[in-house]
């Protein structure tokens, strides 16, 4: 007998389908965001890391996410910064020093917070999440909470707020090019 097991829409798949979906998404997490953890040899550092590795994390974020839980899509633009302005050089008048250095991330946050403002938004810098804190909290009648981190963040940080904070939306930008967005049911 073939093992089996249901995912979205409550639809069985062979157990090696499904594997091969979850170490796809693994990838792409790893791959594409900007995880503190991933890039230090030993992330035991917290407490509560040292009992779930980041592997652990990764898998259960993307079975979340393959199970519908969680639903992720990638925002990209060719554009330096076209997803938060018209005209790229708004970015580059306030572009100072390097990626992820403390003015890159002052003025992403920047640039931002004006994108949200102009469009109706409340923003409110470093909010409390269920773990640590979000960049900022964007916040408008009959929309979702959406949090926003620019940069690196904690992969431990993400894994409990995205299984913890249910009808929210988390959006990671760890580049100018490309900003990656979770909502949770």
């Amino acid at each position: 007998m073939q093992e089996t097991h249901r995912i979205k829409n409550n639809i069985e798949l062979p157990w090696h389908i499904v594997e091969k979906a979850i170490l796809k998404e693994k990838t792409w997490l790893a791959e594409t965001f900007d995880f503190t953890e991933l890039q230090k040899s030993d992330c035991n550092e917290n407490q509560y890391t040292s009992k779930l590795s980041i592997d652990e994390m990764l898998r259960q974020i993307s079975i979340s996410i393959i199970r519908g839980n969680i639903l992720a899509k990638e925002l990209k633009s060719k554009q330096i910064n076209g997803l938060w302005v018209d005209d790229s050089s708004d970015w580059e008048k306030e572009s100072i020093g390097e990626r992820h250095g403390e003015e890159w991330h002052r003025a992403m946050m920047a640039i931002i917070k004006k994108h949200f403002r102009e469009n109706g938004f409340e923003v409110i810098d470093e909010p409390f999440l269920n773990q640590g804190r979000a960049d900022l909290g964007v916040y408008c009648e009959n929309f979702p909470n959406l949090f926003i981190e620019v940069g690196s963040t904690s992969l431990f940080k993400t894994w409990i707020n995205l299984h913890t904070m249910p009808d929210c939306v988390f959006l990671f930008v760890p580049s100018v090019y490309y900003a990656l967005e979770f909502q949770t049911k």
